[in-house]
């Protein structure tokens, strides 16, 4: 802020001029030594120093000597008081200036108004705001003004055009602020809309995704369903397989222990040739026996035959002396055994109860063939 003087000092005609206003308040007589940043004036006659205010329209001694007054002028108060100093400093915080010729005037006075505004100062000559103030004042104390033009009627003209001026500016600021508030609650109300149908998709993206979500998880719990299906009928299936396979093993071997148990009538295997090392081996066929010759009935060409699956046949005869009886042994050695009467005699044998065969110790001599067989009749 640029720092400016409490006190200002002006050309002489400057304060002639400013003083010709006033002479209705006794000034004659006094020099004007200088002036406040407001118009107000310091006046030195030889009985001492006198101060004239043109807010107020008065005329009054202070002081007896300059000592005297510049000791007040120095100090607070007086500071306040005379040069209104705080007053001053609000007027240059608003950006208001002076000239070199000029002071703050209030316009419309604050006699015409009653108040004293900063917002109503105004830069102004400071002869030309003097003695305005001084004419001012003079009719409000009955003074007729020159060549019948009025300073108050001037300024109270100027005050009603400066108050309808403010109030039309007051209606305009309070139409601005209006149309301020209501834009800004248009926009408001926008804003709101907005946000609302943000909120509005927000959540209908929200219900969106929870309904896939859930949608998801009715498939998975399906599908893990399925699987859980699928496995236990795979387990189930596994099951009856091995179950089957349990039952048909169960089956089979009853079958294969019934087939391989021994029956009377099974036949020998064609491989089985009697051999005695063959014995007592339960195979569930009977091995075949062939029993060596005896010497004594080497001689006489007769070789007893045994096999197991020949049959007796009786073929009728007599008895000869000192011989067998008369019945054919009809050689079946080489025929197939399928009666129940080889198979136990190959039991007996393979038992050890059949220890010996009994023959008769002097074969009979040799007959005629007859009937394709071999008689010892």
């Amino acid at each position: 802020m640029r720092r400016v003087h409490l006190i200002r000092e002006f050309a002489p005609d400057a304060y002639e001029f400013a003083l010709s206003s006033w002479s209705w308040i006794g000034t004659g007589g006094k020099t004007p030594r200088f002036a406040s940043c407001f118009g107000d004036m310091f006046l030195e006659s030889p009985d001492g120093w006198w101060f004239l205010d043109t807010v107020e329209g008065t005329l009054e001694r202070r002081w007896d000597s300059m000592e005297g007054m510049f000791t007040d002028l120095q100090g607070n108060d007086g500071r306040a008081e005379y040069l209104l100093e705080e007053t001053l400093n609000a007027a240059l915080g608003q950006g208001l200036k002076l000239g070199e010729d000029e002071v703050f005037a209030f316009l419309p006075p604050p006699a015409v108004t009653g108040t004293m505004s900063v917002s109503s100062l105004a830069p102004l000559r400071f002869a030309i705001a003097a003695n305005l103030a001084g004419r001012i004042h003079g009719e409000l104390n009955g003074v007729q003004p020159d060549a019948g033009a009025s300073a108050l009627f001037a300024a109270q003209r100027y005050a009603a055009q400066q108050a309808a001026a403010q109030a039309a500016a007051a209606q305009a600021a309070a139409q601005d602020q209006a149309a301020r508030e209501a834009a800004a609650r248009e926009a408001a109300a926008r804003a709101a809309v907005a946000r609302e149908a943000v909120a509005r998709q927000a959540a209908a993206r929200q219900a969106a995704a929870q309904e896939a979500a859930a949608q998801r998880a009715a498939a998975q719990r399906a599908t893990a369903a399925q699987e859980a299906a699928a496995a236990r009928s795979a387990q189930q299936a596994a099951a009856q397989h091995a179950a089957a396979q349990r039952v048909a093993a169960a089956q089979a071997v009853p079958a294969q222990r019934a087939a391989a148990a021994p029956t009377f009538d099974a036949p020998n295997p064609q491989t089985d040739r009697w051999q005695p090392a063959a014995q007592q081996v339960i195979t569930g066929a009977y091995p075949v026996y062939r029993p060596a010759p005896e010497p004594e009935y080497a001689d006489s060409g007769y070789e007893p035959q045994y096999a197991a699956g020949s049959e007796l046949e009786y073929t009728g005869g007599y008895v000869a002396p000192g011989g067998n009886a008369g019945y054919d042994y009809v050689d079946n050695s080489h025929t197939a055994d399928s009666g129940q009467f080889s198979q136990y005699i190959a039991d007996q044998y393979n038992t050890g109860q059949m220890a010996a065969i009994d023959h008769t110790s002097v074969p009979a001599p040799r007959g005629p063939h007859q009937d394709g067989r071999w008689s010892y009749a």
